[in-house]
């Protein structure tokens, strides 16, 4: 294996980060890109669009064939042993990850948005010079000339983003969840290498708004009038403060939950887009509180239907003026349809609340059922006074994901967000629903009966120990 690849990959497996390989480029003629249904998909001019880019998830095999890695089962689970001696056994294959897990977000400022190479260094230092935050996370220079910074964020509600506030001129990426990035030591299509300046630990953040990174206008295509903010903030269920997906209407929930109720599940994700647009607009007009975020909603929606996340963000960034949308109740039957719906819903979460407790007692169980997941996956028992010396450990399942750092866990759903935290003794924040319990526990299951089928890879040998 190439050693400075090797670097990389033991850096990413530090992380708890999945590596993933990278082919390089390869002549569309002899190897295009298919669709679905086997044809050769194409450019507007009519030329063949290449399968292997030299940027997408995939591998040279001994023999030198190119081949595909469907990166979406990597949104769950870490590679095998033996996928990684596979994909890096050739020393010209590159390497990768994807963002989303450990909260990771990669930043990826491109070139192409600026004037020259001059002005793009020049905007970064006065952004790094802005935010020093930054100066002390990972950070790299792409095969184009562009930068590379990975943070880790609590929050990220956008994609494309600019660094001169809302509705500035796109700057970027921020690749979250599902999408992939390359890393240093890969040869890029331009022939130049990616070029790592500093690999270290990386910096925390709420949101990416805090180091200056900011949702960019290109995203909606509205040059010229840039949409509002929704006053819509992310808050658990509580008395006052609906649920965004509650309001949607009963197909763009059936998304949430991997149903397509129209001819293709872009189709369906499509329309759960719209809608969850449309009820953020319409809440914001009339000053209704509510937690949820639309594009949130969507990428857990794509991810529930298998919709690779590339793909996710391209339909999100599809529609042309989310600001227009409106909720389907209110084209059928107009303005007070949708107060009678905001009524009925808080009916619905009145009469729920009081069943929505959950003892500390079933918290602790919750929590001891949590970390013995991760202990079959790999993870054995130590001291208590060493586990702030190990990184952090998580786990995701297709509902829950569970993280552990030190005395520190935390319970997360792809919809919900972040339901447990727990530091040591203490019962930090808790929104388990009783619901919750027997879903966990069925989860808890089937990963025991999936972990003992199978033999952890010998990398995952990291310890750690139940929370008392």
């Amino acid at each position: 294996m190439n050693p400075k690849i090797q670097e990389t990959l033991e850096w990413l497996r530090d992380q708890g980060l999945p590596p993933l390989p990278v082919a390089p480029a390869q002549d569309p003629q002899r190897y295009p890109a298919r669709d679905r249904t086997g044809g050769v998909k194409r450019d507007k001019s009519g030329e063949p669009l290449p399968a292997f880019t030299g940027k997408n998830p995939s591998y040279l095999g001994e023999s030198g064939t190119p081949h595909l890695v469907r990166h979406t089962q990597y949104q769950k689970r870490l590679p095998t042993e033996v996928e990684v001696q596979q994909w890096f056994g050739n020393p010209a294959n590159g390497i990768g990850t994807l963002g989303g897990w450990q909260n990771v977000v990669w930043i990826d400022v491109d070139l192409k948005q600026f004037e020259s190479p001059e002005a793009c260094d020049s905007r970064i230092n006065q952004w790094l010079a802005e935010y020093p935050l930054v100066q002390q996370t990972f950070t790299e220079r792409t095969h184009s000339g562009g930068w590379r910074f990975a943070v880790q964020a609590r929050e990220q509600t956008f994609t494309n983003f600019s660094l001169d506030g809302v509705g500035g001129p796109h700057a970027g990426e921020a690749l979250g969840q599902g999408r992939f990035t390359v890393l240093a030591p890969t040869i890029g299509p331009s022939g130049n290498p990616y070029i790592n300046l500093q690999r270290t630990q990386l910096v925390w953040v709420e949101r990416l708004e805090a180091i200056g990174i900011s949702p960019s206008s290109r995203r909606r295509e509205q040059p010229k009038t840039v949409r509002p903010s929704p006053h819509v903030i992310a808050l658990p269920t509580s008395p006052g403060v609906l649920r965004l997906e509650d309001l949607a209407a009963a197909k763009a929930r059936a998304v949430l939950y991997g149903e397509s109720p129209f001819e293709s599940r872009s189709h369906s994700l499509t329309f759960a887009l719209r809608e969850f647009y449309g009820w953020e607009n319409w809440v914001t007009r009339n000053r209704v509180p509510i937690s949820g975020d639309a594009e949130e909603l969507a990428r857990a929606a794509g991810e529930a239907l298998g919709i690779d996340g590339d793909r996710v963000e391209r339909i999100i960034q599809s529609i042309p003026d989310a600001s227009a949308c409106l909720p389907a109740v209110v084209f059928v039957g107009g303005e007070s349809s949708a107060w009678n719906r905001i009524l009925h819903v808080s009916r619905l979460s009145e009469s729920s609340n009081s069943m929505m407790i959950v003892s500390d007692d079933k918290v602790r169980e919750f929590v001891k059922d949590a970390l013995n997941i991760l202990c079959t996956r790999g993870y054995s028992h130590i001291n208590n006074n060493q586990l702030e010396k190990y990184k952090k450990l998580s786990l995701q399942g297709r509902i829950y994901r569970i993280e552990a750092q030190g005395h520190r866990l935390t319970v997360q759903t792809k919809v919900r967000g972040k339901i447990l935290e727990v530091q040591g003794a203490k019962i930090v924040l808790s929104h388990l629903w009783p619901v919750d319990l027997d879903r966990f526990r069925i989860e808890a299951q089937q990963i025991n009966h999936k972990a003992s089928a199978r033999k952890s890879p010998s990398w995952l040998s990291q310890k750690h120990t139940a929370l008392e």
